[in-house]
């Protein structure tokens, strides 16, 4: 599923700026069906590290595959769901505009967002707050609110940054829930964390 081999990203400095490496040496696999947590200190470049999967940021050295095409590539992107750290959504949303907006932005039709979004509010446990403005969920129903939207399209690895950090212990429990529950089904799942007690409780492997 995810395959890196010394994977280097650097930054170059400037006059006001030294360089530095975001990236050294990575090296690592995901492999199908399992539940893997790359676990480092904020500032450690686990975002980079995922920004790099996506093709958001290029990297300087090293290999990086994703579902067996290069990193960053169109084809392998479409099929990847992703919960960034921070997911920002107007709070005037219900979580159904919500989820038909993020469908429209990632290109799916108007039918298949229909067709997906009950199951996926089901599966979230946000069923019954669907009409509910976004202003009234708690952090952790936000938080699978985006894991809903990472699962609108029906991927088949998931990538998710630091998903349960900030949130009380029934909000994790809610998120590891779902989480376990994918792995079930035979999802593949890529976590960033720096909570080691957190992702020892549910990933299958840990970096």
């Amino acid at each position: 599923m995810i395959e890196i081999q010394d994977l280097e990203k650097r930054y170059r400095g400037s006059w006001f700026r030294a360089g530095y490496h975001a990236l050294r040496g990575v090296t690592l696999d995901v492999r199908p069906g399992e539940i893997f947590a790359l676990l480092g200190p904020n500032g450690a470049g686990k975002t980079t590290l995922i920004k790099v999967l996506l093709g958001i940021v290029r990297k300087s050295s090293g290999e990086a595959r994703l579902l067996g095409s290069p990193a960053g590539h169109q084809a392998s992107r479409r099929k990847v769901g992703y919960l960034p750290e921070h997911l920002r959504l107007p709070r005037h949303h219900t979580a159904e505009t919500a989820l038909a907006l993020l469908g429209k932005l990632s290109g799916m039709s108007n039918a298949d967002i229909h067709a997906r979004r009950d199951d996926v509010l089901q599966r979230v446990g946000l069923s019954k707050w669907a009409d509910v403005p976004l202003r009234k969920y708690s952090k952790g129903m936000l938080q699978r609110l985006g894991l809903g939207q990472a699962l609108l399209h029906e991927p088949e690895l998931l990538i998710l940054d630091e998903p349960t950090d900030g949130l009380d212990p029934v909000g994790r429990r809610s998120v590891r829930t779902v989480l376990e529950s994918l792995r079930s089904e035979g999802k593949t799942i890529f976590i960033n964390s720096h909570l080691l007690q957190e992702v020892e409780l549910f990933c299958d492997r840990i970096a």
